[in-house]
């Protein structure tokens, strides 16, 4: 079994922090998922690692846990566990005024509680807690639980990305916290070793994954490895990977599979090796051509409208990932929203200027209109009694064949030329009445025509 460090510490920010007065918490999440606590799936666990995010925490200045054995007060700040009458401190990692990070020892019992944060004597009012045994989640490059994830070949230990992708029956480590609690002293040191009578199932894609080791990793304390065999039947540069521990899904995060070599090409957001950019630059600076129709009903709305347009922003690093991202095709994938202290602290898109931009096609020529910082396009709704700039309500609508995008360039993007074939529309024929009632346990039919052969179709749900 090889053992590979990854870094516990996933920093909002590093810059200096004023001092608040008071200590205030205002959330707590698995380090790795950053899972809201009011999902199913976004509880603490017995001797996982988690992240409290406040004011008045701790320092200005992080400060770091170094050497074994770890202390459960660190440069003033200390986070107690009470479940049960039961009050345990927990294990630090790290601290600073807006977050800190520690570990839950394998000690406390289960259920609902309260944590408290101390920074220099002075306590903050108790948060609602709920501990469980098992609640894993698996880190993510964007350090904010979704996108790709830290997901090591371990024979290599190269991290899985497009340009380094894994092949089926590849070993690979899955690097996460909270798989659950574990017998010894963690602040004394690591406790590797496969957790005793785990109900663990590893899915990648669609098919489930041989595990070869589920425990502590060798090196840190409360860091979970799980080492799985890649399994034969899916591919692609985007592949959904979960686990269920317990009968508690994690958070989904994905990795590059390939037939056969270590290179994996896909267009897009979601393409590893375009995060390692972004990654080297701060953030991403994206240019999108958009074109949709959109059909909105409800038992007072029956909308039909169309839009076009094109949207040039750069996307902070921190927040790269948590739109609902696309799959590899046949496969699904769950995005549960991070809690919005995590990842960074979150982030807002630098809108990027592209000077003027037209659109050109089959009906006609039209410019296109700043409707949103970065965002340049035109609507066209012919339910809407009256119009404004960028709404067109003479009737028109998108029609099939060729549209041509044009920007005469700006202060941050160049003259740009850029073409779309657009297929006749798609029709829902299956539509239900309003209002209309999704039964869980049953499978759910869509059916449409039109469309283009064999292009990839997205079915989004949101609850």
């Amino acid at each position: 079994m090889k053992w590979m460090f990854v870094p516990m510490v996933a920093l909002l920010s590093t810059f200096a922090q004023g001092l608040d007065a008071q200590v205030t918490v205002s959330a707590a999440v698995n380090a790795a998922s950053y899972l809201n606590a009011s999902l199913p799936n976004g509880n603490l666990t017995e001797g996982g690692a988690f992240v409290v995010f406040g004011k008045g925490l701790g320092p200005s200045t992080v400060a770091e846990v170094s050497a074994f054995p770890l202390p459960n007060t660190l440069a003033g700040t200390s986070v107690s566990v009470t479940v049960g009458g039961t009050t345990v401190p927990c294990i630090m990692l790290y601290t600073l005024a807006t977050q800190v990070a520690a570990v839950l020892p394998s000690s406390p019992p289960v259920g609902s509680g309260t944590m408290v944060v101390t920074y220099n004597s002075t306590s903050s009012a108790p948060l609602r807690v709920n501990v469980v045994a098992h609640d894993f989640g698996v880190f993510a490059v964007n350090q904010g639980g979704s996108g790709p994830g830290v997901l090591v070949n371990a024979i290599t230990n190269v991290v899985n990305s497009s340009s380094a992708s894994a092949n089926p029956g590849d070993l690979v480590d899955i690097w996460g916290t909270g798989l659950g609690p574990v017998a010894g002293n963690e602040a004394a040191g690591p406790l590797p070793g496969n957790i005793p009578s785990l109900n663990l199932q590893v899915y990648v894609g669609n098919q489930q994954a041989q595990v070869m080791y589920a425990g502590r990793s060798g090196c840190c304390t409360g860091l979970d490895q799980i080492e799985i065999s890649v399994p034969a039947g899916v591919t692609g540069c985007a592949v959904p990977v979960y686990v269920v521990d317990g009968g508690v899904a994690s958070n989904f995060t994905t990795m590059s599979i390939a037939q056969s070599g270590s290179s994996c090409s896909q267009s897009g957001e979601n393409d590893p090796s375009v995060l390692q950019i972004a990654q080297k630059n701060g953030g991403l600076r994206t240019g999108v051509v958009l074109m949709s129709r959109a059909y909105g009903y409800t038992t007072a709305i029956d909308y039909e409208g169309d839009s076009a347009g094109v949207y040039f922003v750069k996307v902070p690093l921190s927040t790269l990932g948590q739109s609902v991202q696309l799959p590899a095709a046949n496969t699904c994938m769950v995005t549960q929203f991070p809690v919005g202290a995590g990842a960074g602290g979150g982030g807002t898109n630098t809108p990027l200027d592209p000077g003027s931009v037209s659109m050109s096609g089959p009906i006609g020529s039209y410019s296109l209109v700043e409707s949103l910082p970065g965002f340049y396009g035109i609507a066209f709704s012919p339910s809407s009694a009256t119009g404004s700039p960028g709404l067109v309500t003479d009737g028109t609508v998108l029609e099939p064949g060729s549209y041509t995008f044009t920007g005469t360039g700006g202060k941050d993007v160049g003259a740009f030329t850029a073409s779309v074939s657009l297929t006749a529309k798609m029709n829902w024929t299956n539509r239900p009445a309003v209002p209309a009632t999704i039964t869980r346990s049953q499978p759910l039919t869509i059916t449409w025509t039109n469309g283009s052969s064999g292009a990839l179709v997205s079915i989004i749900g949101q609850s």
